[in-house]
Formats: C-alpha cells, structure tokens, sequence
C-alpha cells in the first residue's frame, strides 16, 4: 500500500468509523477530560482573572469602565451567566472550558471529515486536539479559530448545491466571525482578512459550476451578508452598553485595536530580532537575608538593571537539556511547515485553475485557509510569549492545517520528478513537526492535557465552589495563604495580589481594589509605585500577596526587580506573615496580632533565597 492510498483508507473500518468516528470521538473526550477535570492547574494561569472579573460583572460593575477586561465581553458573560445560575463556582468555569476543548476537538474532527472524507484520518486529528486543547480557561482562542475555520471552508472552498446555499454559509461565517470579535478583536480583525481573502479569490474559480458574473454577485452579495451578520451579533451587546453607560468604551474598543496591533507588532518584531539566548543577558540578582519578622528591602541603586519589556526570552536549541531542544524546534519547525504549505498548496491552486481541477483547487484552497486561520494566533506565540501555553492554542488550529495539507501532499507523491519530492520533503517535515510536539506538549502542563494532573491528589476547599486537587507544595502554599487571610481579614476587606494571582482572591472570596489585576514589567516600576501608593492610602487595603516568579521569563521581570520600590516599601511598611518559595504575604500592621503563631515563626525563620 503506497502513502496515498494509506490516506484513502477503505473498507469496514472507514465505513464504521464515518457512522460513529463522532461518537467514539465524543466518549473519548468525556473519558479523558473526566479524569483530571478538577485538578487545579498551577499559579499563574487565567482561572483567577476569568473568575474573579465574572465576579465582578455578576456584582454590577461594568465592563471596560470599572474593571479591565483585557478581552471582549463575551469571553466572560458565558461564566456571568453559569456564576449567575449556580453561583460563583470554580470549578463550573472549569468544566465550561472543558467543554469548549470537547467542542474544538468534535469540530477539528468535522473539518477534516467534510474537506477529505477520510474518516480514520478526521478521528487521529480530533484525538490529538482533545489530548493537547490548550491551557484551561483560554480555550476561547483555539475555539474561535476552529470555528471560524468550520464555517470558512463549507462558505467558500467545499462544493454548494446553489448560490443560494452558498450565500447562507456566507452567512453563517459572518456570524461566527462577528463571534470571534465578541470574544477577541484581535483574533476578530485576523480572522476578517481570511474571510475576505476567500471572499476575493472566490470569482477566480468555478466551485459550483456557475459563471463568473453569478459568481461576482456572491462574492459582493457575500461580503454585504458578513457585515450584516457582524453587526448582527453586536446589536444586542450595543445596547447593553448603553443601557447601562458604556457604549462609548465598548465601540471604542474596535478603533483602538488596530493601532494597538500595529504598536505591539513593530514591538514584539524589534523585541524578536533583539532577543538574546537567557544565559547571555543580565545574570541573576543576589537577593538580601531576612530580618527578624521582615523581609530585608532589595537594594536597586537607579538603572542597575536593563529592564526588557513584553515578550519572554525564547528557549534555544543549544540548550544542553533534551527538553528544551525538542521545545526550541517545536517554535520553529511550524515555521518551516508554513512557508513550505504555502508554496505548495498556492502551486497546486494555481495549477487546478489552469486544469479546471475543481477538487484539487478546493482540497489546496482549505489548506490555505486553515494555514491563515491558524497564523491568527502566531504572534501570540512567536514574538509575545514563546511558551507551552501560547504555543499550544496556535498548534490546535496548526494541527488541523498540517493534516489537510498531508492529505493533499500524499496525493502528490504519486507523481514522478520534482513534484514527487516536494511532497516527500513536506511530508517529512510535518510529521516530524507534529511527532516533537506532541512528544513534548503531552508531557507538558502548560499545554492543558492531562499531564497537568500529574502528582495532584491533594483535596484543597476554597470558597466560591473551589473544589480542587493540588500537588503537595501547592496544597501547603494555598491551603497556608487561604487559613491565614481568613485570620486577619474581614469579609469585604481588601487583599491585593501582584504581580498577578487573582485566584487567592477568589478562593478566599476578598476582592481587589485594582481595576486590572496584571502587572508586569510592562510597566515602569516608579510609575506603578505612585499607583501603589495612591491606591493604599485610599483603600487601605489589609493584605499583600507578592509572587517574586521570572513572570516574562527573565530575571529583571520578577516583582522584586522591576517594582523595587514598591517592594522596599512593603517589606518596610507591612509586617510579613508568612513565605513559601517565591511567595510572600504581607499584614498591614495592625492586623499583625491576629497572625496565627506558626505562621510567625514560618516567616521569621525562612530566609529569603
């Protein structure tokens, strides 16, 4: 049996699995999902911001004026809605992003079934979308691509009965994109340009057996359908905004965004070219010793550190650590796979419009367009944030991308000479791509599959339904900073958490007074020290949790660094309660003698690394 046949696999199998592949996919979901879906999985990810800005907007507070977002509305009014019904429940939210991973993976699954017909080929992508969906609780972002991706081909690259019908897919697309800005403009504005591109080339071949000038008339009659079903889907969010005093801000959104792109891609591009392997930059800071009770102020004399901003140093495959090769190549291979997927299905498509190949133009144009889809969330990944966690909600598209273009390529391989090898070579390249990625992503937490589950079997209760498993350091940190703000804090009363972990804020039910509850080294230290400052003297907020993590992977970005003076200022002024690794929390002083003893000597006694 040669490559392309393998691909086009008949018989009982086929035929079983094109009936129920969607079933078995769907029981393997629940299965898998089932077992970990309530672990908790680890500091630093989005659960506390999801949770704790819902929080909010069920409390009354309006999106964008009161509390920052950072998202569109419609990332965090589906969990308003659940907090709404069962109250705010952790682990609710946890199983709604669950549930969005099922649906991608059902949906990747559906993709490939429809553009192939292959039905053993649609269930291995939709195993493999299930088994590495992304980091919880940011799902949204596979889930919008994919979806976008699921109304983009049967729109305008699978076969129509009628213009008609093709003009309702149209539709249909229109809606899920007007979906996608709901959730992520930016990802909205990434995804329009797919969809206009398809729009545009739509005239320049005959899908439907229809002349040019009819389809002209679908392609402008398409794009006025997109727009209104656009505006469709904001209509009722609009007028929730002015109904209740926020229109401006909430339209205000769509014209700051492309801006903000332009600003944060010329920066993430400069960032990118500038950026150095980790052990050649600044080396890491010596920490003081502890005083008794109080942590020693760090001493930053002014410009002792070259503070970078935005995106992470990137791994580099002269690492000495095998893990850390295979993670460099996984950011870098999809870029090969890419330009190597873009030559080859543009040379199909082109060559299927000279030969009037009409199947071959639709199997190279959906390769093309899950390829786009796919690179709207490359920047996350590539030039912000070059981790698991980014990396692995732009392969959950990717995936879906490389196996149509395999399924094209391995069509290919049957022709002799330079066309034959190509597809070999590419071939080649993306199934090495995939295999180190999943090798490496499935052993990753960050990836959002079950190895987050992995040493977690520790109970731990927190208010607001949180109701998880920890591995044992977690359990003794969280279960130690939920006992002791319970101590000496009231219901109501503020405990403030930097740079970033709103979850203690939710799993203690205290809020925070800060409108965003992120802060990195984004941020200049003395300006977001006079921000401190302000807020303390207004609020005079109770408690302080201080991660000190490297937050964008570099020394000068843990909070001790960057927010030195911030720092300085709450170890002098704030009695420290309690430490664990790079935790610390800190008591305003007059709550100090509701500080329970073994939390005293457990700060006293621990110096700081």
């Amino acid at each position: 049996m040669n490559l392309a046949s393998a691909f086009s696999l008949n018989g009982p199998a086929e035929t079983f699995l094109k009936k129920r592949g969607f079933w078995l996919l769907l029981v393997f979901a629940l299965v898998y999902y089932g077992y970990y879906f309530n672990v908790w999985p680890g500091p630093g990810g989005e659960g506390g911001v999801d949770a704790l800005l819902s929080l909010r907007l069920l409390q009354g507070q309006r999106p964008i004026v009161d509390t920052f977002l950072g998202y569109n509305v419609l990332w965090f009014y589906p969990i308003v809605g659940i907090f709404k019904v069962l109250g705010p429940h952790y682990l609710a939210m946890r199983i709604f992003f669950l549930v969005l991973c099922l649906l991608t993976g059902l949906l990747s699954y559906g993709i490939v079934l429809k553009s192939s017909g292959r039905a053993w080929v649609a269930l291995l992508t939709g195993v493999l979308v299930i088994l590495v969906p992304g980091q919880t609780y940011r799902n949204y972002m596979a889930f919008i691509v994919v979806m976008n991706l699921s109304a983009f081909l049967p729109a305008l690259v699978l076969p129509a009965r009628n213009p008609g019908r093709r003009l309702l897919r149209i539709m249909g697309a229109g809606l899920t994109l007007g979906v996608a800005f709901l959730i992520r403009i930016d990802v909205g504005y990434f995804l329009s340009f797919i969809l206009l591109g398809l729009l545009a080339v739509y005239p320049l071949w005959n899908p439907d057996r229809i002349r040019v000038p009819g389809r002209l008339l679908v392609a402008v009659g398409g794009l006025l359908l997109v727009a209104a079903a656009i505006l469709a889907t904001h209509v009722p969010f609009y007028r929730d905004s002015v109904r209740r005093g926020y229109a401006e801000e909430f339209i205000g959104q769509y014209r700051t965004w492309p801006q903000m792109i332009s600003n944060l891609g010329t920066g993430m591009l400069r960032g990118a070219v500038s950026m150095l392997p980790a052990s050649a930059k600044n080396p890491p800071a010596v920490r003081a010793g502890a005083m008794a009770g109080q942590a020693s102020p760090r001493k930053h004399p002014a410009g002792s550190l070259k503070i970078t901003h935005g995106a992470q140093e990137r791994i580099s495959i002269r690492s000495p650590k095998i893990r850390d090769k295979i993670m460099a190549l996984n950011l870098y291979l999809p870029i090969a796979v890419a330009l190597f997927l873009t030559l080859g299905a543009s040379s199909v498509w082109i060559l299927s419009l000279i030969s009037g190949n009409r199947e071959a133009g639709a199997t190279s144009l959906g390769s093309l367009a899950a390829l786009g889809c796919a690179l709207c969330l490359f920047p996350q990944y590539f030039f912000w944030q070059p981790n698991m966690v980014h990396l692995s909600e732009f392969m959950v598209p990717m995936t879906v991308a490389t196996v149509l273009s395999c399924i094209v390529a391995a069509g290919l391989v049957t022709r002799g000479g330079l066309i034959r090898a190509g597809a070999a070579a590419y071939l080649a390249l993306a199934v090495i791509s995939l295999v180190l990625y999943y090798v490496n992503a499935c052993q990753s937490g960050g990836g959002g599959g079950i190895a987050v589950s992995q040493h977690k079997r520790f109970p731990f209760h927190g208010a607001n339904g949180t109701d998880v498993v920890m591995n044992a350091e977690e359990f003794e940190l969280n279960s130690s900073m939920r006992d002791l703000i319970a101590a000496v804090s009231d219901p109501g009363e503020f405990v403030i958490c930097y740079p970033y972990q709103p979850e203690v804020n939710f799993y203690t039910d205290r809020p925070s007074y800060e409108k965003n509850v992120y802060a990195d080294n984004d941020i200049a230290g003395d300006k977001f020290h006079a921000s401190l400052l302000a807020n303390e003297a207004k609020h005079h907020p109770v408690v302080f949790v201080l991660d000190n993590w490297d937050i964008n992977g570099t020394e000068e970005s843990r909070f001790y660094n960057w927010a030195w003076q911030s720092y300085r200022h709450l170890t002098r002024n704030y009695v420290l309660g309690y430490r664990h690794g790079d935790f610390e929390v800190y008591v305003r002083p007059d709550r100090a003698d509701r500080i329970p003893g073994k939390f005293r000597a457990s700060a006293k006694d621990s110096p700081i690394p």
